[in-house]
């Protein structure tokens, strides 16, 4: 895989409070994504093929962690394909790396210039026409037909939870005990934050949030931004669709799953 080293690229995650547009502190170049990854356990070659093929894409799952024993692999890889299926790239390759801070922190700082972990990242690997349709590869090359990879570190995403468990118990007890200027409680219902980061301000199990990201990350990979308020705006937009038709195609499979992402 590679972009040419002329092109400026944005590195996405969701966590807010580390949001950055525009360039990146280094040209982006794929072969150095791919080697990173490949220190982090892959080497594996991926086919894809193009859109009308009926070649299905290789979903790449690699699982670097231990934070989560019991975290469902299957199910992850499910979810990718569902929602590659869902924005109509069903024969393109997708990366994902479930990994730690360190690893999250490294690739920050070389790639976005940010020395800090991060909840996910997604590297995409072709530019967008628009949001939502990608550029065909510049050559019909079966493992050019590749999305991107995504990043995803478990311990931050659990903190996240504890923290925003621990924010939802403050609210809660705030509007019980009516602490508010005007003695009103509805200013206590949050920031109302919509897309992703408003499924996952009322999901606590992290392996449920890991899901939601996907569909925030995958969005990127096919060239979804929240640069400005109209990209916001549209990205969101889509992230509730896109992760109500997940729910909808995991619930669908077996009596066991219908409870999955429930409170989505």
């Amino acid at each position: 895989w590679f972009l040419s080293n002329q092109r400026n690229f944005a590195r996405h995650d969701l966590d807010s409070r580390q949001q950055f547009c525009g360039p990146l502190t280094k040209p982006i170049n794929h072969h150095y994504i791919s080697s990173s990854i490949s220190r982090l356990g892959s080497d594996t070659r991926l086919f894809g093929g193009k859109a009308g093929s009926g070649v299905e894409g290789i979903v790449e799952v690699i699982n670097e962690q231990s934070y989560l024993t019991d975290l469902d692999l299957d199910k992850i890889e499910e979810s990718i394909r569902i929602i590659r299926d869902i924005i109509n790239y069903p024969t393109y390759d997708v990366v994902l790396i479930i990994t730690g801070d360190e690893e999250l922190r490294e690739m920050n700082h070389d790639m976005r210039g940010i020395d800090a972990p991060t909840d996910i990242l997604s590297f995409q690997n072709l530019e967008a026409i628009e949001a939502g349709e990608l550029f065909p590869p510049e050559f019909d090359i079966e493992d050019y037909y590749n999305l991107g990879d995504m990043m995803i570190s478990v311990p931050y995403v659990m903190r996240r939870c504890e923290e925003d468990m621990k924010d939802a118990v403050t609210s809660l007890e705030a509007i019980n005990d009516n602490r508010t200027d005007n003695g009103d409680s509805s200013n206590l219902d949050g920031d109302n934050e919509r897309g992703i980061s408003g499924a996952m301000s009322t999901e606590f199990d992290p392996e449920k949030r890991i899901h939601m990201l996907l569909v925030h990350g995958m969005l990127h990979l096919v060239g979804y931004d929240h640069i400005d308020d109209d990209d916001y705006e549209e990205m969101v937009s889509m992230e509730e669709k896109v992760l109500k038709e997940l729910l909808v195609r995991l619930n669908s499979k077996t009596e066991k799953q219908k409870s999955f992402l429930s409170t989505a």
